[in-house]
């Protein structure tokens, strides 16, 4: 990688932190502070609900994962790591793997929810770092990351019919 692709080391770090904010308002339900992290042309793209540009649908995607499901989403912890940042344009491309660990209120245990990762498009406004382009992903079996043989390491499901 050329030196000039690297981001600089504050700049690395004041992407993390974008993402650790990012983290802390998505699992403690800070609607505010969760919509001031996307650039004024931001969006966020989030399965099952799909691409969210805008205020209003960034709100409604919130509402629907932290509300949708009765007492589901208290206690979750977006946990990032393995950040690869390269420049790109007047931005930042960041790949980052991230783990959901959920609190099962019923029994008042924690387990691993899921496992995936965000492909971001970070960009400065007034001085900030912002998301101009987010999409998590969601691992499973057809979409875990996987640049080698495909189908030595991956379970096709055969349906007998069809």
């Amino acid at each position: 990688m050329a030196k000039a692709d690297k981001p600089t080391v504050e700049e690395r770090l004041d992407i993390q932190e974008l993402f650790a904010q990012y983290c802390w308002s998505l699992n403690t339900g800070d609607e505010e502070g969760y919509l001031s992290l996307f650039a004024k042309d931001g969006w966020v793209d989030h399965k099952p609900q799909g691409r969210c540009q805008g205020r209003e649908a960034m709100q409604k995607l919130l509402h629907q994962i932290w509300y949708g499901g009765p007492y589901n989403y208290l206690g979750r912890q977006h946990l990032p790591n393995n950040f690869i940042m390269r420049r790109q344009d007047d931005g930042v491309r960041v790949k980052a793997y991230w783990t959901i660990n959920r609190l099962e209120q019923g029994f008042n245990q924690f387990h691993l929810f899921i496992l995936g990762d965000w492909d971001a498009l970070c960009v400065q406004e007034d001085g900030e770092w912002k998301f101009k382009e987010l999409t998590a992903t969601h691992w499973f079996r057809e979409t875990a990351p996987w640049v080698g043989k495909e189908e030595e390491v991956r379970f096709q499901r055969k349906l007998p019919w069809g």
